[in-house]
């Protein structure tokens, strides 16, 4: 019967509110093994990537700069060990973990939310004081749960928009975190989402050739910081951020968004267990027609990138705007999220690792003009699969022997 009050009362809720009292009421005896199990794998890939991310130029760079904006006892730069402010940490934190596209992904929400919710929640243990390991994954779990509910809302349409979903989905994500970390009543976490989701931004166009590409989930994980402790002081924020009809954040960021996803068995499926690991480091939308080539190649061991003529990858309207594009070597970044460049490689290399992407090897005279050999063609039959079948390819290599 209580679980049944508990469905009844959440129904006369807004999602917004729903996703608020279950960040505040969320506790470890509620998440079952298996969630734990996953969300520890989450943070040992995220601390991987991070500390990878630390030796790279932008990592570098945004860890000096985080250290400039103030010092003082708040929480620890990954890779570099200095204490900086609570509301610095995250910025260059969740920026490491993103930094060579290698951190986890929900495939459906397109959020890589280890880059969100980690860093919002490492920002806080020290500001907390007493924080043990099971209230630490408490705050991930609720920042994964929440920001891939809110990612799931229309992920591929965000995309499909120029927007970066990860970035703007991610701000709930770490919200959620930093909420949890702070042990804030439910009205202080929906004020705490309220604050985070209104800061929401990021712009694909980042992705063509720049470095902020990376610093899009840092600033989510900042945002998520700011939220928290903000309305843990009285501020407050949009109560119904992700529901308004106007100014909202499904109604603005989504064209057609599904709220059903915020609220759907919440407590009772994780879709934390749906977060997966990248074995490429590239944009998540390539990682298929790399399956796809690397049968071809294991099936085929007499292809040779000399002989082939054309190759054609049939897919869906979003993964064609998001990395479909004519390759031109302009940055790392650019190579990362390029369709045909990570495919031309593969062919020339035989493997996709990080020796594949290096200042050197995005500007091979070989592989880029491998990639002009390369279509990328929308199909219908892939749209018609929703968000469930975005990464859904077809890939034709045509040799020049016919």
């Amino acid at each position: 019967m209580a679980k049944v009050r508990e469905k009844e009362a959440a129904a006369e809720q807004s999602p917004s509110a729903s996703l608020a009292q279950y960040v505040s009421e969320l506790t470890y005896g509620k998440i079952p093994p298996e969630v734990i199990a996953h969300a520890k794998l989450c943070l040992l890939d995220s601390l991987g990537c991070a500390l990878f991310g630390s030796t790279l130029p932008w990592g570098k760079i945004i860890t000096e700069f985080a250290k400039e904006m103030g010092s003082g006892s708040g929480a620890i730069l990954w890779g570099d060990g200095s204490e900086v402010p609570s509301t610095s940490a995250p910025l260059a934190n969740g920026t490491l973990i993103h930094s060579f596209e290698m951190d986890d992904l929900h495939r459906v929400g397109v959020i890589h939310p280890g880059a969100e919710a980690i860093p919002a929640a490492d920002a806080l243990v020290r500001h907390v004081g007493k924080v043990d390991g099971k209230h630490f994954l408490t705050a991930v779990v609720a920042g994964y749960e929440v920001g891939c509910r809110v990612a799931m809302t229309g992920g591929a349409s965000q995309l499909r928009r120029g927007f970066h979903p990860s970035a703007t989905s991610g701000t709930f994500a770490a919200g959620a975190a930093a909420a949890k970390m702070l042990n804030l009543s439910p009205l202080e976490s929906l004020h705490a989402l309220g604050i985070a989701g209104t800061q929401a931004a990021g712009l694909m166009a980042a992705q063509h050739a720049s470095m902020v590409k990376r610093m899009h989930p840092g600033r989510s994980a900042q945002a998520g910081v700011y939220g928290a402790l903000l309305a843990a002081k009285g501020f407050t924020g949009i109560e119904n951020i992700l529901e308004a009809p106007y100014g909202g954040f499904c109604s603005t960021f989504c064209d057609k968004p599904n709220l059903s996803h915020l609220t759907d068995r919440l407590g009772e499926r994780f879709e934390t267990l749906n977060v997966g690991f990248k074995p490429y480091p590239c944009c998540g939308s390539n990682h298929t027609s790399i399956d796809a080539l690397k049968k071809i190649l294991h099936d085929h061991p007499e292809v040779r990138a000399e002989k082939v003529e054309r190759i054609r990858i049939r897919t869906t309207r979003a993964t064609k705007l998001h990395v479909g594009w004519p390759y031109e070597p302009n940055s790392m970044t650019t190579a990362q999220m390029n369709l045909p460049y990570c495919v031309a490689v593969l062919l020339h290399d035989r493997d996709f690792f990080v020796d594949q992407v290096t200042e050197e090897s995005i500007r091979r005279s070989d592989v880029v003009e491998t990639t002009k050999k390369i279509e990328i063609i929308e199909d219908p039959g892939f749209e018609a699969l929703g968000d469930e079948g975005r990464h859904g390819v077809t890939l034709e290599l045509q040799l020049k022997d016919g």
